[in-house]
């Protein structure tokens, strides 16, 4: 390979283009195995976002819904559990109506449901009454200020009459998810919880006696719901109930068995747990044989463990260097499989075979030279109250260019969304679309992500805008302080809470010459006065508030009343159907920025919501996020 040319950081002529990073951006939905065959959905952005259903028999993949239907539900607005496989059949919620269909070899989809006022999602096969059970959200009337709430419930919906055979089984609590029948057919484990809180709050776990009539007995409580949840109830072949939960301080194994609960394996510094923002997410599988196979997160790297619960297992921290992240795995076979995503190629649904990872089909070529990719290392520093903050440090990276000598490169620092989330250092092209051009990333699990424990999570509860910020800033001096990036040339971005985090450090610190802001708050009173029913009680969480007492802490860390602070570059982009934080946040905090002559760009998307999912919109941001970032940081082209 010829000697690198020496082209200043920033500017690099890179392979990874706009429509490369679309293209890569797919997401992936619902897993599901059934006998010999993993199911799973992905959105594609080259097809305006459309999520389609596709399945893995052997190496033959097959795509089983066809244009235009879209599986996609829309339950609590993030969704997920939109598809369930049962006899053969595939049944999922239609993106366009929300209505539930029946999908079998050969034949049209076929529409099951008639129910306009209720969203669908999280499916369990009852055999015993032919019907699906279901969650549920009633919504009355278009959601504002002078309409009730939704309602959520659990359903059974009868699959041998009418159309509109939609059955309420058990209600009362505000929020439902995890149907999980045993497998006879005669209890019904579920999830629950109340506002103010989030499932991964105090999500409770109860069970239910299904009678003959097909009605749901009294549920009985059996663990989390008191300051502590319980994540991914799952039975076993032989009826006993295992749960993740979270009861110590860290997500663990339990098992219900003959009315006692049981810890059945802990592992120290590790997290086995999710945070349950959709809705069929997993962290263990339990395999017919009497195996599990479990991954935890230790350090924001997947610890995988392989063995009988409660006996003897083994781990694999080998598969650390070659797995960054391991989502819901499954039984299938003699093994297991999971969505496994990796630090140099694009997550694909792979076959767990001891400490191997075996694709079980052709990954979608990416076209890359591995020289181009950048691997994140883990990075663990302390900001200035002597808290660690854990972070994913990406040097910038490639094959035909290098900085010139004694200079350091630009830098972003990433702040992920939810806040109650975390990033992983799998391969994201948009990140690598920055590193080839010579930009080294810092991706930041600041106070509030999982995968370190429910304290490190609890960190942020009252302290948005202020932990998260500490975190960030602490990020930057990092690179700073270590020669890893120009101190001079750190941006910040982020989407959605990340978005938020953005501004916030924008306006109450001074470490960061730029800003890029993706659908972010902007006004917290705002969003208290339009958010969904869902997210309805977490911002006094975060706030540290109260129904009754949270105006002025609100003003005090919105963005919008902190313009003053703002003086670095921003730009910022939003979707014109984005229901969680609607447009009116961008424009409201880009008029008062114009309005004061701070250097702002906005863009707008029409047809995108929260979280930008067609391909148009990906490259278009992406180009305008680069040429910003060019211009407002003096790059020399």
């Amino acid at each position: 390979m010829p000697a690198k040319k020496i082209v200043p950081f920033g500017t690099w002529p890179s392979q990874i283009t706009p429509e490369l990073a679309a293209k890569a951006s797919r997401r992936f939905g619902t897993m599901q195995a059934a006998g010999d065959a993993v199911y799973w959905s992905e959105s594609r952005p080259e097809e305006g976002g459309r999520q389609v259903i596709l399945r893995i028999r052997g190496k033959r993949v097959d795509e089983l819904l066809p244009a235009p239907w879209s599986a996609r539900s829309r339950v609590h607005e993030y969704g997920g559990g939109e598809f369930l496989v049962a006899e053969g059949t595939l049944f999922f919620v239609n993106d366009r109506d929300q209505q539930v269909y029946r999908l079998q070899e050969g034949a049209a989809p076929q529409r099951i449901t008639n129910a306009s006022s209720l969203r669908f999602a999280d499916f369990a096969w009852d055999a015993r009454s032919n019907r699906l059970i279901a969650v549920a959200e009633f919504r009355a009337k278009a959601e504002g200020l002078d309409h009730p709430p939704p309602r959520n419930t659990l359903v059974g919906i009868a699959l041998g009459g009418a159309a509109d055979a939609v059955g309420e089984l058990v209600s009362g609590r505000d929020f439902y998810a995890s149907p999980r029948l045993s497998p006879d057919g005669s209890q019904l484990a579920f999830l629950a919880w109340d506002l103010p809180d989030m499932p991964w709050d105090s999500a409770a776990l109860y069970v239910a006696r299904m009678q003959a009539s097909g009605a749901l007995g009294r549920p009985r409580r059996i663990a989390g719901g008191d300051g502590s949840a319980v994540f991914q109830p799952e039975w076993d072949g032989e009826g006993r109930l295992y749960f993740a939960w979270d009861e110590g301080g860290w997500g663990s194994l339990y098992r219900w068995q003959d009315g006692k609960v049981v810890r059945m394996r802990r592992l120290a510094g590790a997290e086995l747990w999710r945070p349950q923002w959709v809705f069929g997410s997993r962290c263990f599988a339990l395999h017919p044989d009497g195996r599990m196979a479990a991954v935890y997160t230790k350090r924001g790297l997947p610890l995988l463990e392989i063995g009988r619960p409660g006996g003897k297992a083994r781990r694999y921290p080998g598969l650390q260097a070659k797995a960054a992240r391991i989502d819901d795995p499954v039984a299938l076979g003699s093994t297991f499989a999971a969505l496994v995503s990796r630090p140099t190629a694009p997550p694909t649904i792979m076959r767990l075979a001891g400490g191997r990872l075996q694709p079980l089909g052709p990954a979608p070529p990416l076209g890359l030279e591995p020289a181009n990719i950048s691997k994140g290392e883990a990075h663990h520093f302390k900001r200035p109250d002597g808290q660690i903050v854990n972070a994913f440090y990406y040097p910038p990276a490639n094959p035909r260019c290098r900085g010139p000598a004694n200079a350091a490169p630009p830098a972003l620092v990433l702040a992920h969304g939810g806040p109650t989330s975390m990033t992983d250092a799998g391969l994201k092209v948009r990140l690598q679309f920055f590193t080839s051009r010579g930009f080294a990333v810092c991706d930041v699990n600041y106070s509030g992500s999982t995968g370190y424990g429910r304290a490190y999570r609890e960190r942020l509860d009252g302290a948005w805008g202020i932990a998260d910020v500490a975190d960030c800033a602490a990020a930057a001096r990092h690179l700073a302080r270590s020669g890893l990036a120009d101190g001079t040339r750190i941006a910040i971005g982020g989407g959605s809470a990340g978005g938020y985090t953005t501004l916030m450090a924008l306006a109450t610190t001074d470490v960061f010459a730029a800003g890029s802001c993706h659908y972010g708050v902007s006004d917290l009173g705002l969003l208290l006065a339009h958010t969904h029913k869902f997210e309805s009680g977490y911002l006094h969480r975060l706030m540290g508030t109260t129904p009754g007492r949270w105006k002025e802490v609100f003003a005090q860390r919105s963005p919008i009343n902190l313009i003053a602070g703002i003086r670095a570059p921003v730009i910022l982009f939003q979707g014109l159907e984005d229901r969680v934080v609607p447009p009116e946040q961008s424009r409201l905090i880009v008029a008062e920025l114009r309005r004061r002559g701070i250097d702002v760009d906005y863009r707008e998307f029409a047809g995108e919501g929260h979280g930008f999912r067609q391909a148009s919109t990906i490259i278009a941001v992406l180009e305008a996020e680069l040429a910003f970032l060019a211009r407002v940081l003096k790059l020399a082209v």
